[in-house]
């Protein structure tokens, strides 16, 4: 089972960022995406592909191959005035026009310092991954004070968010 992961932030010490490398460290199926910052910003003159030709950005095009490819994507989202972050929701206005999400299975993740958890924007993503995919998202979590259960090497210390993260890096389709 091919399972790629997106964490929405680019800080380099971002708790979603070890969020996700930490399912990675549990399960060696999982790849990182990592060039959420390389992504051209989303202009519809750009996005055009056909089903037999796709003269999108190269960056867009590997973003869409790589989530075409997997069988599972887990994103991994902090929170910005109760939104995502607009480079995550850059990377899925390129996903709107294609196919490479419809029918895909997503994991939502959302973590905070806050005692929140970012639900706010754990809800804007869901919603915006059922577009994507025409789907409800079946498995999300929340992580409220997440700088309390990760320590400052960037490992997860709280028993129970590892045991969450374990259900998820094994979850099957």
């Amino acid at each position: 089972m091919k399972i790629l992961a997106i964490s929405g932030s680019l800080r380099e010490k971002s708790y979603n960022t070890t969020i996700i490398n930490t399912l990675a460290s549990l399960n060696t199926e999982i790849e990182i995406y990592k060039d959420l910052d390389k992504l051209p910003f989303f202009n519809p003159d750009l996005d055009i592909h056909t089903l037999k030709e796709d003269s999108s950005p190269v960056q867009v095009k590997i973003l869409r191959e790589k989530i075409a490819e997997a069988d599972l994507l887990i994103i991994s989202t902090p929170e910005y005035a109760f939104e995502i972050p607009g480079v995550l929701k850059n990377a899925l206005d390129w996903l709107v026009s294609g196919s490479s999400m419809v029918e895909k299975s997503v994991v939502v993740i959302s973590a905070s310092t806050s005692g929140m958890g970012a639900d706010k924007a754990n809800e804007v993503l869901r919603n915006l991954v059922k577009v994507l995919t025409g789907k409800e998202v079946s498995l999300f979590l929340t992580i409220d004070r997440v700088n309390k259960k990760i320590d400052t090497s960037g490992r997860v210390t709280d028993t129970i968010l590892l045991e969450e993260l374990q259900k998820i890096s094994c979850k099957k389709e």
